[in-house]
């Protein structure tokens, strides 16, 4: 008799489904003892509730997304599937040929329709017009459709959209996402998509976006990490699309913060002069930080900067990845100790690598160079003078790598 009875808030509850298999694996549950199921539509599952003597565990990421793959298809039996996979790899024990066989043969179906969902979203979502915003046909035998709803939702930049799938539909009506029988769609919550908020994200997510403008939209709503909280909003990056160069500060200031732009500080304004007599314009750039967030400590009514610690970085850090493989720009610029040991994945003393370009492993060539607020904080006006010379020459030499346009 199974001793588990675990109820999922829909067909395709990850979340759900992964919170059970925490405490249920280990536990060394075994999978015959757990029976899996839905909740009725309206019907909200008990919380669960965690049993003794549970032993943490790590799973291996690729394990745990072909799992997550596994409960996207529409076999009866996904849930089981799945837990028998972590199961075997949390107790030592070999798992089961047929059922193996099942689960890749069904994660294979799952990638191959997202990967056509998310390679022909264009044209498979129609637009029509401001109001009515974006609609589709899919004729989907997976839940890759809902399970991708967020991706769908931020690459057509939070417009109302509408796909209509065999005997279900989806809608984002710009406030809730709704789906359910064709016409009479219901509210659903993801656990991470609460109405009438925007929906958040989490780093896999960020990995499937495309458009530079999708993940910035996308930036406005993370909780990665606590400064999300502490600060006025997030500051992500912003330039050209199709930028040849990419500068990359530490974290966005007071004035940044309050403004929600990049920059535009006083060493934001230093920034501007330096551009300027580089002979490069900021408009044909992109800039952003590090960290998207101002991490501070309140002195009275003051708010006074304090530097990013290695949490920050590491949690904004899929951010600045999808900035920079969605821009894939020629050159580099890392602004800072800060930026530099982040992009280059050690420590980096500047006056080592500053002024000399550097290979980077996807082809774009690094420059090093101090932070314009450095500039700022030197004592007196003669080493201003020169480090502000240099700072322009090595604007200079970055400049000098990007190619030329149509070469």
């Amino acid at each position: 008799m199974p001793s588990a009875v675990i109820t999922l808030a829909h067909p395709f509850d990850f979340a759900g489904w992964r919170a059970a298999t925490r405490d249920l694996a280990g536990r060394h549950v075994p999978p015959d003892a757990i029976t899996w199921q839905v909740a009725a539509p309206g019907e909200t599952p008990p919380a669960p509730v965690p049993g003794e003597n549970c032993q943490p565990f790590s799973i291996p990421r690729e394990m745990m997304q072909m799992a997550a793959d596994v409960l996207q298809s529409m076999l009866p039996d996904r849930f089981a599937l799945a837990y028998g996979l972590i199961y075997a790899h949390v107790t030592g024990t070999p798992p089961d040929a047929t059922a193996l066989e099942r689960i890749n043969e069904a994660a294979d179906t799952v990638r191959t329709e997202t990967r056509h969902l998310r390679q022909n979203l264009f044209t498979l979502m129609k637009h029509e017009g401001e109001d009515a915003g974006w609609s589709g046909t899919l004729d989907s035998g997976t839940y890759a459709p809902e399970s991708n709803a967020r991706f769908i939702t931020y690459q057509l930049s939070l417009a109302p959209w509408r796909l209509v799938l065999p005997e279900r539909e989806i809608c984002w009506n710009g406030t809730n996402l709704l789906h359910g029988p064709h016409g009479a769609p219901a509210p659903l919550s993801f656990g991470c998509l609460p109405p009438p908020a925007l929906p958040l994200v989490t780093d896999l997510d960020i990995e499937r976006i495309t458009s530079l403008r999708a993940v910035a939209l996308a930036a406005k709503t993370c909780l990665i990490c606590p400064m999300a909280r502490q600060a006025t909003q997030t500051v992500f990056g912003e330039g050209q699309p199709g930028a040849r160069m990419m500068f990359v500060g530490e974290q966005p200031g007071d004035r940044e913060d309050l403004a929600g732009r990049p920059f535009v500080g006083p060493a934001g304004q230093l920034f501007d002069r330096a551009l300027e007599e580089a002979e490069i314009r900021r408009e044909d750039t992109y800039v952003t930080n590090t960290v998207k967030h101002f991490k501070f400590q309140r002195r009275g009514t003051r708010r006074i900067h304090e530097k990013a610690g290695r949490d920050e970085i590491r949690a904004c850090a899929p951010w600045l990845a999808a900035e920079r493989r969605i821009l894939r720009p020629q050159v580099l610029v890392m602004l800072g100790a800060t930026a530099a040991s982040a992009l280059l994945g050690r420590a980096v003393t500047i006056g080592r690598e500053r002024s000399r370009p550097i290979g980077l492993d996807d082809g774009t060539t690094g420059v090093v160079t101090v932070h314009p607020s450095f500039l700022l904080r030197l004592p007196d006006e003669a080493s201003r003078a020169r480090e502000y010379a240099r700072f322009v020459a090595d604007l200079r030499l970055a400049a000098s790598h990007v190619m030329p346009a149509g070469t």
